[in-house]
């Protein structure tokens, strides 16, 4: 035997009618914290990269007005040298 209760289904829609705002709430507030999430990473990623690329910027700029001065000597190798490396 099925008996069927008219409270039972008067709560099921009040319970439905309940979590839909909240659901809906939830949503708009999960939605806004992600937004600032994502507004936050965007930020540090910008600080980095200005930061990177200031950096760059000094190193390029401290570098282009030094010239290295020096002496060198060219050896080029022979039978000669060779023969005394061996002994």
């Amino acid at each position: 035997m099925y008996i069927t209760n008219n409270n039972s289904k008067m709560q099921g829609w009040l319970a439905t009618l309940l979590l839909i705002p909240i659901l809906i709430a939830a949503a708009v507030v999960g939605f806004f914290v992600f937004a600032v999430i994502l507004g936050l990473i965007l930020f540090a990623a910008t600080v980095l990269l200005l930061r990177l690329w200031w950096l760059r910027r000094k190193l390029r700029r401290s570098g282009q007005n030094q010239i290295l001065e020096g002496e060198y000597l060219i050896v080029r190798e022979g039978k000669q040298q060779k023969e005394k490396f061996r002994r």
